[in-house]
């Protein structure tokens, strides 16, 4: 009496190889799309801290309670356990005796690197009133 072999169970190797292939694909493209999000979170974190500290520029403006001169000044500031750039340029505003100021805040750069921007903000400072 001869014994009939029944189906035979299990993967074949080209079933194996063709899995592994397909999840090998697939947490590439998960490990791309992490990679993404942790840059974009990144990007948004430093122009968030840019922002304070173009609002603290600002802040300094309004506290001294003084009509700004014209002109460019660049200062460097520590903020955030950071070093950033900070560029004040201030023009003649659209109306009488006010000012427009136009802050840049970017990282420090580094030895070697160039200068970059995260964040441009602008506003218009008026005259204090003079109450004598």
């Amino acid at each position: 009496m001869t014994r009939k072999s029944g189906p035979q169970t299990g993967f074949t190797l080209i079933e194996v190889l063709v899995a592994i292939s397909v999840m090998a694909l697939l947490m590439a493209g998960i490990a791309n799309t992490v990679g993404s999000s942790a840059n974009g979170y990144g990007r948004v974190n430093e122009k968030f801290l840019a922002w304070m500290v173009a609002s603290d520029k600002l802040v300094e403006l309004q506290v001294y309670n003084q009509f700004p001169a014209t002109g460019t000044q660049d200062s460097t500031v520590e903020r955030f356990d950071r070093r950033w750039r900070v560029r004040t340029t201030v023009t003649e505003g659209p109306y009488p005796d006010t000012r427009r100021v136009d802050i840049s805040v970017g990282p420090e750069a580094g030895f070697g690197e160039d200068a970059r921007v995260v964040l441009e903000q602008a506003t218009l400072v008026g005259k204090p009133y003079d109450r004598t």
